[in-house]
């Protein structure tokens, strides 16, 4: 996932933006997994209306290659739109932040909530439940949420 790959603070625009080519792909009608093209890529973000940014195949290659490394706001957000409307439905949601390799606000308070041991413990323990488990984990929880008072050590 890019998420990963792609948010290290030593990764480039280059890097980044390849790493979400290598990821999003679509299924051709032999069921194989393809490759979006630079071209294609560069064609659907200049033709959605949702955002002013055109860009043009040579251009979408020099971003790349690393030969140009700043782009308009406008064209990250065609770029991130672009990605994240044809990502796997499970996977993280692809922003500018995620090309840019800005902190998500979604990762730092997620590191805030997993500061504290007994959180981190309980985190381990659903990753190895069986999703059916988790369901009934996340009922239980709804429930001490009706309630709305906090537990001893709620903080920690």
């Amino acid at each position: 996932m890019v998420g990963e790959a792609g948010r290290g603070s030593g990764t480039s625009l280059a890097e980044r933006l390849n790493a979400l080519f290598a990821r999003v792909r679509w299924t051709d009608a032999h069921g194989r997994q393809r490759e979006y093209s630079t071209a294609e890529v560069a064609k659907a973000v200049t033709a959605d209306p949702a955002h002013p940014a055109t860009l043009s195949r040579s251009y979408l290659a020099m971003l790349r290659n690393g030969s140009h490394t700043n782009p308009t706001l406008s064209v990250l957000e065609g770029l991130a739109k672009f990605f994240d409307d044809h990502r796997e439905p499970e996977s993280r949601p692809i922003t500018v932040q995620c090309l840019v390799a800005q902190e998500d606000p979604e990762d730092a308070l997620l590191r805030e909530r997993l500061a504290g041991h007994q959180v981190r413990k309980i985190a381990m323990r659903a990753g190895a439940m069986t999703p059916a488990m988790r369901e009934q984990l996340l009922k239980m929880i709804e429930t001490f949420d009706e309630d709305g008072t906090p537990g001893p050590g709620a903080g920690a």
